[in-house]
Parts: C-alpha cells; structure tokens; sequence
C-alpha cells in the first residue's frame, strides 16, 4: 500500500486487520453452525478469511482504521464473512443493484485501494469477467471436410 493511500499507521492497520479477521471468522462460524444444525451439513466456504480476503481487510484497515468497527461497516463485515471479500470489492467498484450501491458508498475512500488490489491478482477479482468475456470472443473456424474440391478452394497457388 502506498504511503498516499494509508491514512493510518501499519500497527494500527494491523490491529484493526486482526480485529476484522476475527469478526469475519466468528460470523462464519455461527453461519456454519447454524448450517449444520438445521441442514445437517458442513459449510463448503473457508472459515478464516483467505489470503486475498486478508488482502482487502488490510487494505480497508489502513484506509479506514478503526472507524471500521463502527456501526455504519457491518454492512460491509457482514458482506465479507456471507459472500467474500471479492464480492465486496466487486460491488465497491461495480456494483449495480441496491445492496452494491450501499457498498460503494460506504466504500468510497477506499476505491484507489481496491483498484490496487484487482491490479495486482487480476485473475482472482476478474475469474467471472473473464468467464462471461469468452462466451463473447470469436471462436476458431473448422477446418473444411477434406476433399478435393476444398482443397481447391483454399489453395491460394497459381494453377
């Protein structure tokens, strides 16, 4: 992170990092519980917070420091824990419908952040993009039935 975008000192960015880690963990593991007991089956998510999620949470704490554990961000905590920190960045940046715009607003000192963060694992934060993209790009042309005549057809030498 560089010195323009961190508001806040790395202790402080760590501390708070931490403290996110483990509010996203504990929310995880009450969603967890709550899965196994009424469905009776195991979460298929990651408990702790990945390594790009830890990624995004430091990213935040140096924009946002404590002001995070505010009130105002659970909406943001409670996104990261449900759904990932890639979808949070997603709708910081993206985001289209009600909930995104919530996001983005809460978000928004953060956007240069974030912008760094999908720069740096383009692939991880663009997977879907680039997904969506492919069904859109031209596919190669098959290569004609062989046979005389389509050789023919083809052949761009002098006769």
């Amino acid at each position: 992170m560089s010195a323009e975008n961190s508001r806040f000192s790395d202790a402080e960015g760590a501390r708070v990092t931490l403290r996110l880690d483990d509010a996203v963990t504990q929310r995880r593991r009450a969603s967890a519980a709550r899965l196994s007991t009424y469905c009776g089956v195991a979460p298929n998510w990651p408990i702790k917070p990945t390594r790009t999620e830890l990624a995004v949470l430091t990213a935040l704490a140096h924009v946002y420091g404590s002001s995070l554990a505010d009130e105002r961000f659970i909406p943001v905590i409670e996104c990261v824990a449900d759904c990932g920190a890639v979808e949070v960045v997603k709708r910081a940046l993206w985001g289209e419908g009600l909930d995104d715009a919530r996001i983005y607003a809460l978000l928004l000192d953060a956007r240069t952040a974030l912008d760094i963060l999908v720069g740096t694992w383009p692939t991880v934060f663009m997977a879907e993009a680039h997904a969506q993209l492919e069904g859109f790009r031209p596919r190669p042309l098959a290569p004609p039935e062989s046979g005389e005549d389509d050789e023919r057809k083809y052949d761009d030498r002098p006769e």
